[in-house]
């Protein structure tokens, strides 16, 4: 049985893997999870002079617009468990020239800072991967300020997400079903059952919790296009795509756009995708 540590350097690999196609895609990830981002910076109530903490930063989401609300005298820390993706945000701040972010690698479960040393907290998409998301959130809350606010998103259950759910459907068909999910451990599905996160925040301490679903779509103009959203993150599409010969990389497409069919309107695919955005105060 895989413990604590086992997962988390399992995590370490796949988003060390995932770094640099996260970069490239940064423009099109910023698009499709805008209304995030501008969820979480608004329930944080951030404003000009306010140190903030952001977590799992990826390429630069949400840090670089925190970076910018907080301007002049306030100031983002930019952290991930992966040096790739804190150099990547580290080197787009430089280039917007924001000089207000500071970028660390850390763990979440493991914070280097005292009691107390931030206004606010964000993570977009990130404690659902951590092998202990109490240990985390507990960390949270204790570099909080008090009255201080954590603003997180998770995604919510498979059925809510086709976006994600259509890629095990077209392996299926070809062959390759994909084992049921397990929701006890770190996956973007981890805190996605009904009460689940809201039950980790309060045990954790904090009071008032509130989480609101933001449901959306992402839209693709092609199968194609779709494909190479899909291959850009290290996973079963990604792997078959690189050791299947051209004809069956051909007949797995063609069986993602079977999949895709009901979500496809004026040429566009439109696949729903859902989002659990919480706050909490401490």
């Amino acid at each position: 049985m895989a413990t604590n540590a086992d997962l988390k350097e399992q995590q370490r690999r796949q988003w060390t893997g995932n770094a640099a196609g996260w970069d490239a895609i940064h423009d099109r990830l910023e698009r499709e999870t805008a209304g995030v981002t501008s969820w979480l910076c608004r329930e944080a109530g951030l404003a000009p002079g306010m140190r903030v903490l952001d977590l799992a930063c990826g390429s630069g989401h949400p840090a670089l617009d925190i970076a910018r609300l907080v301007s002049p005298r306030g100031s983002v820390v930019a952290t991930d468990l992966v040096p790739e993706m804190v150099e990547a945000t580290a080197r787009r701040a430089q280039e917007a020239g924001l000089d207000n972010l500071e970028g660390r690698v850390m763990d979440a479960e493991a914070m280097d800072y005292p009691d107390g040393s931030f206004d606010a907290v964000t993570c977009r998409f990130g404690i659902m991967f951590c092998p202990q998301p109490d240990v985390a959130v507990g960390e949270v809350r204790r570099v909080l300020k008090a009255g201080g606010s954590f603003t997180m998103s998770v995604w919510d259950e498979p059925e809510r997400s086709p976006a994600f759910t259509v890629v095990g459907e077209a392996l299926s068909r070809f062959g390759r079903p994909q084992a049921p999910v397990d929701f006890d451990v770190p996956s973007v599905y981890q805190l996605a059952p009904p009460g689940k996160l809201e039950r980790l925040l309060e045990d954790a301490g904090f009071n008032p919790v509130r989480v609101e679903a933001l449901p959306m779509e992402w839209e693709f103009d092609s199968i194609e296009q779709l494909w190479e959203r899909q291959t850009t993150r290290i996973g079963p599409l990604r792997t078959l795509s690189q050791e299947l010969p051209p004809a069956e990389i051909d007949r797995l497409k063609s069986l993602l756009g079977t999949a895709v069919e009901p979500y496809v309107a004026d040429g566009v695919i439109r696949l729903p995708v859902t989002p659990l955005c919480a706050v909490a105060t401490k």
